[in-house]
């Protein structure tokens, strides 16, 4: 899983939501929730393309400072930030399904959605998009408090 080439911010937290929507995804498998798979396997999916959407957005900012390329720095961040919640949620859920030892790896999903949630905000506000994914880290929290 080491990789020698370092992560920039955006596609570092797309790896940890894809990490948490994996162990969300193994303890669905462990207490048998299809359901929960199937939204697991959705949201890591739905993730994976953002890294190198926001690699590229960022370049694209460096070299030419536009407006455009400033949203779209806001924008893909502000979409982690929702999918990051997404996962919490559903980590939470998952957790909860279960009294099994497999909760654990649920529960570190959560946190680590949570900490990805809060991450891609910090990324939103730092390229200029103000406190836009507020919701976003609320419903994390949210979530992780349910634990």
């Amino acid at each position: 899983m080491a990789s020698s080439e370092p992560l920039a911010a955006g596609p570092a937290v797309v790896r940890t939501i894809e990490l948490a929507a994996g162990l969300a995804l193994l303890t669905a498998h462990v207490v048998g929730r299809d359901d929960l798979v199937a939204r697991a396997e959705s949201l890591a999916s739905e993730v994976a393309p953002l890294a190198g959407a926001d690699a590229d957005a960022y370049g694209e900012f460096l070299a030419t400072r536009s407006d455009e390329a400033r949203a779209r720095t806001i924008e893909l961040p502000l979409r982690m930030a929702e999918l990051a919640a997404d996962t919490a949620e559903l980590a939470a859920e998952t957790a909860l399904s279960t009294e099994s030892a497999a909760r654990g790896d649920a529960r570190a999903g959560v946190l680590l959605a949570e900490s990805a949630a809060r991450a891609a905000a910090m990324l939103v506000q730092v390229n200029g998009g103000g406190d836009a994914a507020a919701s976003a880290t609320g419903r994390a929290a949210r979530a992780a408090a349910r634990l």
